[in-house]
């Protein structure tokens, strides 16, 4: 079957028996801006369609052979954009209806016809003929695109799920070897922590800010040492789920994020539950990672829990993050100072943070010590150090990489490590060291 050429012109198809209507038609249409087709015969027309892509059809009803219904029936499943007009002379009602119900018509002109109505008739068909192909181009464009926005996010879906795979593969080896150390946990977070520092997009000096200000808040609420302790380890692994996301989305401002980048980068929290599944004693942490991104008034995410549904160390995380993240500019792009971070969540207490919370880190603001993290480095010398002594805190070096963990009793071994280092890197350790 040929395809129908198309005209830049529009195209008008006149079907009757009677040589006088055609010619009539004719001269209707002289000096109009279009391309008039003639048959005499609903099988000529067909042939007509065959070879020309027709825009409006008026056909006469009473033909031998094929009436002008049976005609425009078939004119439908050949060419169903075409606006279809069918003429007749009879007064007869229940027959023009069961025509129009064949013919699938869409416009009925009686004989003798009136010539403007006629013509109205065919600009308003050319009118829908165009407004449906419009419909059908639009139509085809945006199927187009959202295949095309299909693949992308297919695209990213599977880069999302093959760095998640990888990581979990690479935590289980971690994990295997940690067995091995008597203290499995401390090896844990050791590891996560530097998989932290050693991804660019992300920041160990960030992570120790939120877990300071979530173990300051959390000891202000007078929770249990263990529930300050989990929510704490909370604030410094709350990121390790952007490890999973594209390079580009985990290091841009939340505000800049397109919707569908914001959609993936909302997931980050659901990335890390996945990553810390194997180490089950650190379920607990991972809940709180998990619910960061609930807001206070059930328009969070993942599953919209509202007001104290959502885990208290979640609420204290949420408060603690975006603090950090304004002042930081990783937000919206803007750095801004202590106050202003602070009003900036002040803004949105009751709808996406606790107030009571956010009230607790009013006083913190104001206390002017929430800077915890970058507290002037204090300590005594790696020479100085004894055999025996314990880690008061976390000793990482200037890169904000952990080195040993707090409560680690220094033994002969490490204090050769520690010495080694120093040398190494030029660096000088200070190490903070529990007093008897």
């Amino acid at each position: 079957m040929t395809t129908p050429s198309e005209s830049t012109l529009p195209v008008i198809l006149c079907v009757d028996d009677e040589v006088s209507i055609l010619k009539s038609l004719q001269r209707l249409f002289i000096g109009k801006s279009l391309q008039l087709l003639l048959a005499d015969s609903g099988s000529q027309a067909l042939e007509l369609m065959q070879q020309h892509r027709v825009n409006v059809i008026i056909s006469d009803m009473r033909m031998p052979h094929m009436t002008g219904a049976e005609f425009l029936a078939k004119a439908a499943i050949l060419q169903p954009d075409a606006y279809r007009i069918l003429m007749t002379g009879y007064a007869d009602l229940a027959s023009t209806v069961s025509a129009i119900n064949l013919g699938k018509i869409h416009r009925y002109v009686q004989k003798p016809w009136d010539n403007q109505e006629l013509l109205a008739v065919v600009d308003e068909g050319l009118a829908l003929f165009h407004l449906i192909r419009q419909n059908k181009q639009l139509t085809a464009k945006v199927a187009a695109q959202n295949k095309q926005l299909k693949e992308l996010n297919n695209s990213l879906e599977e880069t999302v799920q093959k760095r998640t795979e990888q990581l979990k593969q690479t935590l289980l080896k971690f994990k295997n070897l940690a067995s091995e150390r008597q203290k499995d946990e401390a090896a844990t977070l050791e590891v996560l922590y530097n998989i932290i520092v050693s991804y660019p997009p992300l920041s160990g000096e960030l992570a120790r800010k939120i877990s300071a200000t979530c173990e300051y808040l959390a000891n202000a609420l007078k929770l249990s040492p263990e529930q300050v302790v989990t929510i704490t380890k909370a604030g410094l692994f709350s990121e390790i789920g952007k490890i999973a996301l594209p390079t580009k989305i985990a290091e841009t401002a939340y505000t800049d994020l397109y919707d569908r980048e914001r959609r993936l980068f909302n997931e980050h929290p659901l990335h890390a539950e996945e990553i810390l599944l194997p180490a089950q004693h650190l379920s607990e942490m991972s809940h709180i990672i998990a619910n960061q991104l609930e807001r206070y008034n059930g328009g969070g995410e993942p599953i919209q829990k509202i007001g104290t549904d959502i885990p208290l160390g979640s609420r204290i995380l949420a408060v603690a993050r975006d603090f950090w993240l304004h002042v930081e500019g990783r937000y919206d792009g803007d750095k801004k100072s202590m106050l202003d971070g602070f009003e900036a969540i002040k803004l949105r207490q009751g709808s996406y943070y606790d107030p009571v919370i956010v009230n607790i880190l009013s006083i913190l603001v104001a206390s002017e010590d929430v800077d915890i993290a970058n507290k002037a480095r204090r300590g005594i010398e790696v020479r100085a150090l004894k055999a025996g002594m314990k880690l008061k805190q976390n000793l990482y070096n200037l890169k904000h990489i952990l080195l040993l963990p707090e409560g680690h009793v220094l033994t002969p071994a490490s204090l050769d490590k520690l010495s080694k280092y120093q040398l190494k890197h030029k660096e000088q350790l200070l190490v903070e060291i529990e007093t008897t």
